[in-house]
């Protein structure tokens, strides 16, 4: 045996180092390559944003598909049944009032459109319900290519003053039943890997609103389900061909906020349903991923929340825009 003097290098050890090296060298340049790359990636991104915000991509027919839409007995569900009749589609109504149901196929007969709407009876907050009307739907009318979430109700009390049962019942018309219609429509789209997805949100949803804590948090649930459920098909599904649509608008008059507060009414003044169901069938047809009406609110937002909380604080007391209490 014999011993390696000391300060020897051992050759085995030195090509070791040196491969490691050049693999470390080779790792760094790689990286840099795919930052770059992103980096490229992220700017084509942005001034295909801000191309498409100056000409608006072109508007996509809608005439034939099939199209569900959830509280279609009144306010903005009514009212965009009565567009898409009016684009083309086969429209299927669902609400748990029937007496609207009725009302709203008055409207759209008077219109000329009566042969394409069917209405059903159904409680989207019970899962059984919501499967087996589907499997009508799919019967009777055919396969659903456009599901609408619209559906949806608010109670304007503090938190120390909602019942149980109306929490309750705020989130499983506001977002749990979202979780069941996907459910029936939703394999569907992407058997066929063709769909879109629409839920009608709230600015509730971008800016907690006093004295409607179910009803934000509810909307604030409504966003994150549409967004991650998105980023979930993009990923899973191989470029999933299936669109989504998220709109927030502000206070409509619905009905639904009894009192509501608005110092500034022609900044963002109460919305009718017909401006809503306008946005709603544009941004359909341009297939926007989000948007918010006025469209400045959520870019206001994003903006004020660079700034210190009570910065955005004395924003929101400045603009006095909200609800009181019933």
């Amino acid at each position: 045996m014999f011993a390696v003097a000391r300060g020897t290098t051992i050759p085995g050890n030195h090509m070791k180092k040196a491969v490691e090296w050049k693999n470390r060298v080779l790792e760094g340049f790689i990286l840099a390559l795919e930052i770059f790359y992103l980096l490229f990636r992220m700017a084509l991104a942005i001034l295909e944003s801000v191309y498409e915000l100056l000409l608006p991509p072109k508007e996509k027919s809608l005439e034939g598909q099939i199209a569900l839409v959830t509280g279609s007995g009144h306010g903005i569900g009514q009212e965009i049944v009565r567009r898409l009749a009016a684009e083309g589609c086969i429209v299927v109504g669902w609400d748990i009032n029937e007496e609207g149901n009725a009302e709203t196929y008055k409207l759209v007969k008077e219109e000329g459109f009566g042969s394409r709407v069917h209405f059903y009876s159904c409680d989207v907050t019970n899962r059984n319900d919501v499967l087996l009307t589907a499997k009508r739907v799919e019967e009777d009318v055919g396969t659903v290519s456009l599901l609408i979430n619209n559906a949806g109700v608010m109670i304007c009390k503090p938190l120390s003053q909602q019942s149980a049962k109306n929490i309750e019942n705020v989130f499983n018309v506001n977002i749990i039943s979202h979780f069941w219609t996907l459910e029936a429509f939703l394999p569907k789209m992407k058997e066929k890997n063709f769909g879109h997805i629409v839920a009608v949100c709230s600015a509730c949803g971008v800016v907690g609103l006093p004295y409607a804590v179910p009803y934000s948090a509810s909307k604030f649930a409504v966003r994150g389900l549409m967004e991650t459920l998105q980023e979930e098909l993009r990923i899973s599904e191989n470029n999933s061909s299936i669109k989504f649509t998220t709109v927030n608008p502000i206070m409509v008059d619905t009905g639904l906020a009894k009192k509501p507060r608005n110092r500034f009414p022609s900044l963002a003044n109460i919305l009718t349903v017909k401006e809503v169901a306008d946005c709603i069938i544009k941004a359909i047809k341009r297939e926007q991923s989000e948007l918010s009406i006025p469209g400045f609110v959520m870019t206001l937002d994003r903006f004020m929340r660079f700034f210190p909380k009570k910065v955005y604080q004395y924003s929101r007391d400045f603009m006095d825009t909200g609800v009181d209490p019933e």
